[in-house]
């Protein structure tokens, strides 16, 4: 873990219950990152979308008809309306409700209802879809509302040198692309989102929340670095422990023994990783003390086969989990017997304590001085006040 001058906390409480310092997040800093949108494999086919809240703007997510994808902001260029909701497929064309505006796959204007009647002369080559910026790293997409964004590489700094096993290199069978989803659970957590990112990057509450869930782990040689606006940390487990006893098999190429490795894309998603899976773990805002995490997981194809008489859809989900798809989605046992931090569950754990940092802001608590394992804290709190100033 980095040394030097004692860390501390630079962002005011307000931060975490104001709603104007939400709205300030959402146009200020939002509407100006690249945020993550999903995974390539999310749009298969030529016309299917999805709707990608980011800031103040709503983007439209696209496979275009060769096959490519392409993001534009959700307006109609008539009078400004918002054309699509969630996801789907919209077909060869994307056409306005309210009055038929049609647009193709690229985004161009193609038909205007009544077009010589009530609009003659009208110049449709200049009234396409306006643009956004989309691009891939692995088998992740991101978006950007400004469609001359700075190159998703320039972005992501070295993070692609500093995922452990996973780092850019040749072909290989355990690259996330060629791994297969096992898990897609969304959690409802009654925080804001910035509670949840420094959860998820500080290393002093590992072993102290964790101690059962996370027990394997050999904290004390924990190591965090800063890669331009993000942060890569990493933990061996203790010694003579391994992954071969796990549910999910070993990735093929990686050691057993190997421990986490888990990276903070600036500002809003985690990657984490096992010898045994890969995983996203997004954070999405949704008001100044509401959040949801949306955490997917990929393992080698072979755990299918090994869950094949699991549930891939489950029902009658507590109140912390919205939804929760594919065999080791963690809802087999979602009402645990005992209190969240007895549990032995990571997620229910780290929820029970992200939701009482909020109850305690709301009421007025304090924060006080960060201990040396609580640094990346500190530096994430410097990349959002890059763009929300105090």
């Amino acid at each position: 873990m980095a040394t030097g001058t004692a860390p501390r906390q630079i962002m005011p409480a307000e931060a975490y219950v104001s709603m104007e310092w939400f709205r300030r997040e959402q146009a200020e800093l939002f509407s100006r990152c690249w945020v993550f949108a999903g995974m390539t494999e999310d749009l298969k086919a030529p016309g299917d979308y999805q709707v990608i809240a980011t800031g103040r703007a709503s983007l439209i997510l696209l496979r275009d008809a060769e096959g490519g994808l392409r993001a534009f902001h959700n307006n109609c260029r008539h009078r400004g309306t918002r054309l699509l909701e969630g996801k789907g497929n919209v077909g060869r064309a994307i056409t306005c409700f309210y009055h038929s505006w049609s647009y193709d796959l690229a985004g161009r204007l193609k038909s205007v209802t009544l077009e010589s009647e009530q609009f003659p002369g009208i110049d449709k080559s200049c009234l396409g879809l306006k643009p956004a910026s989309v691009a891939t790293w692995r088998n992740l997409v991101f978006v950007n509302p400004d469609p001359a964004a700075e190159p998703l590489e320039r972005w992501l700094s070295d993070i692609p040198q500093k995922l452990g096993p996973f780092e850019e290199g040749e072909t290989r069978p355990h690259d996330p692309e060629r791994l297969v989803e096992v898990a897609d659970v969304v959690y409802r957590v009654r925080a804001n989102w910035k509670i949840i990112v420094e959860n998820f990057i500080d290393g002093y509450h590992l072993p102290l929340l964790h101690p059962i869930s996370l027990g394997d782990g050999d904290f004390m040689k924990q190591h965090w670095e800063a890669v331009g606006r993000h942060q890569a940390f990493y933990r061996p487990l203790k010694p003579g422990i391994s992954h071969n006893d796990r549910p999910l098999p070993v990735i093929e190429g990686l050691p057993a023994n190997y421990g986490a490795s888990y990276q903070w894309l600036f500002p809003n998603l985690g990657l984490y990783n096992l010898a045994t899976f890969w995983s996203t773990f997004h954070v999405i805002p949704l008001e100044a003390g509401l959040s949801l995490v949306q955490s997917r997981i990929r393992a080698m194809p072979e755990a299918l086969e090994r869950a094949a008489n699991w549930p891939r859809e489950f029902t009658d989900l507590p109140p912390h989990i919205v939804s929760a798809k594919g065999p080791y989605a963690e809802a087999r046992d979602p009402f645990p017997p005992v209190h969240p931090t007895k549990s032995n569950n990571v997620m229910l754990e780290d929820i029970y304590a992200c939701e009482a940092v909020q109850a305690g802001l709301e009421a007025g608590g304090t924060i006080g001085p960060l201990s040396r394992w609580e640094r990346p804290l500190e530096f994430f709190q410097r990349q959002v006040l890059d763009y929300v100033a105090v």
